[in-house]
């Protein structure tokens, strides 16, 4: 079983960002064999959003599943969430029944005094405050903001070509003087920085890709 408690800080006490990603890795391998997340990923399919939560509790508030509180959780899911995450206001309801069955897994499988109240907290309300919360752009940052312009505009913002696309079209809109809302156009890397607004789907893949350059250095040192 993994270990719920599993440590992400080096020998120098700083957080390790590798152990991060072993740490989440391993822990949603356990939710995605678990009773609780079948239902849901059968609905909704394996939207990786317990992952983001981490990834962003983590970062922001230094804070693992076992040692986070529902105000923590809560400041993830209603501030970070719609601020961060390039998604439609629609995948609120999806957002909220993964996130409460993968707290009520945790409730299950490793008795966390804090799960059993974050997975009662995820309501239907809950999700309709998600929902207005992902639906006020007064909440996005600037790369959200960028990220949702460009899937408004019809463009496939999961992969780089679409981003490429949108980005060459809107400086090209700025260049001609129909300055849009967002007053900056960023570089590509910005997609690529740790926490961003990638999809769930994006990291789910980037993710893997680390996965498997982790294992692949392995080998080569044996």
């Amino acid at each position: 079983m993994f270990d719920i408690h599993e440590g992400i800080h080096n020998r120098h006490g700083e957080i390790d960002e590798e152990r991060i990603e072993q740490y989440i890795e391993g822990l949603m391998e356990e939710f995605a064999a678990s009773a609780e997340a079948q239902p849901v990923f059968d609905e909704y399919g394996d939207r990786g959003y317990p992952a983001l939560m981490m990834e962003y509790a983590i970062n922001y508030l230094g804070v693992t599943p076992h040692e986070m509180s529902l105000g923590n959780f809560n400041e993830v899911v209603f501030e970070l969430f719609p601020r961060k995450v390039s998604t439609e206001p629609e995948s609120a309801a999806p957002i909220v029944a993964e996130l409460r069955a993968f707290w009520r897994f945790l409730h299950r499988q490793y008795g966390l005094a804090n799960a059993a109240m974050i997975a009662a907290s995820l309501t239907d309300s809950a999700a309709k405050r998600l929902e207005r919360e992902l639906a006020n752009p007064a909440n996005y940052g600037m790369a959200k903001s960028f990220f949702m312009r460009g899937m408004q505009a019809g463009f496939d913002m999961t992969t780089q070509e679409g981003i490429d696309a949108f980005t060459t079209a809107y400086n090209k809109d700025l260049a001609e003087g129909g300055a849009p809302e967002i007053e900056y156009s960023p570089p590509p890397e910005v997609y690529d920085d740790s926490p961003s607004p990638l999809s769930p789907k994006q990291r789910a893949e980037k993710r893997k890709k680390r996965k498997a350059q982790r294992q692949a250095r392995k080998r080569n040192r044996k």
